[in-house]
């Protein structure tokens, strides 16, 4: 493992809904495990697993952006595209270099799948976490996400974590509280807002801290091949607020952008997008909980269009 703290590598969780070989397994595996009753639907909606090959531009913006990063591991059970097989910066882990029982896979949850980071051989000290529907928008410093050795920037949104609530929560929602009933327990800090949709920068140290200490939850999460309402977010919420609570995170803003394309009035809401050309925010999400019903072509092609203006080579 790297010993320069200075050193950050990114880390993505990856998966193309087309890769024959995990269309297959996803099939088997939903035929096999269906949705408990009252289970939300999300969990494994097929759009919860779309490519459009978002995770290509999203790694050309961080070339394009943050040159300082080091690495870019895609933590995936499918073949990458092309071009980041010919990038030597980016290193391709599969699922069974990092799961420590392999018996618990395939797994298509991404809580499962995140709760192995820090596991990944070679990783350095501080990492950034991307989802694929991540992306850079204008040049943002390493003390953007690390502003001092030993310490991440934590980036609370806007909106409070539903404490209280039993009543139209989602798998996201599920997970903070899960999170958060662990931090109020065992540190007496209690999390107030969700976190925003932007790179998550964490502390491998921290990771490592958090599995020894909660190590049945990580096994019971790690054990879930869909998300489960059980399920805690190790390289989220937990490890963001558990960084705050121990004196190795701070609060901080940052200017990120958060669309959804499964919005039903998505291609009216286009010109969301022209703050972004103008370099008003740094960190932009591309969201898609559940599959649109109708103009999902027209969806394509305006995510396309934005994605190649902004990172096209």
């Amino acid at each position: 493992m790297s010993s320069d703290r200075s050193t950050v590598d990114v880390v993505y969780t990856w998966v193309n809904h087309s890769d024959p070989q995990w269309l297959s397994l996803y099939r088997q595996v939903c035929a096999a495990e269906p949705l408990a009753p009252g289970a939300h639907a999300s969990i494994n909606n097929p759009a919860r697993f779309q490519n459009r090959n978002e995770i290509v531009y999203s790694v050309r913006s961080i070339r394009k952006f943050a040159p300082w990063v080091e690495r870019i591991f895609v933590v995936t059970n499918c073949t990458l595209p092309q071009e980041l097989e010919s990038d030597a910066r980016v290193v391709r882990v599969a699922h069974e270099e990092v799961f420590p029982d392999p018996g618990v896979l395939p797994t298509f949850n991404s809580r499962a799948i995140e709760s192995n980071l820090h596991r990944i051989p070679g990783i350095s000290e501080q990492i950034l976490y991307f989802n694929d529907d991540f992306f850079l928008c204008q040049p943002v410093e390493r003390e953007l996400f690390f502003p001092r050795s030993g310490v991440v920037s934590v980036f609370p949104s806007k909106h409070d974590i539903p404490y209280g609530r039993s009543e139209g929560l989602r798998p996201i929602d599920y997970g903070a509280l899960n999170a958060c009933e662990l931090l109020i327990h065992d540190f007496g800090y209690r999390p107030e807002k969700k976190l925003h949709h932007s790179p998550y920068p964490l502390l491998r140290s921290n990771l490592e801290a958090l599995e020894q200490r909660y190590r049945e939850r990580f096994d019971a999460t790690r054990a879930h091949r869909f998300r489960d309402n059980t399920d805690i977010p190790p390289a989220t919420t937990l490890q963001a607020y558990y960084a705050v609570a121990t004196g190795s995170g701070e609060l901080r803003a940052i200017a990120s952008r958060y669309v959804d394309i499964g919005d039903p009035l998505f291609p009216l809401l286009v010109h969301r997008f022209s703050p972004l050309r103008r370099g008003k925010y740094q960190t932009l999400c591309l969201n898609e909980v559940t599959k649109p019903r109708f103009f999902a072509g027209l969806r394509d092609r305006v995510v396309r269009k934005l994605l190649e203006d902004m990172f096209g080579e």
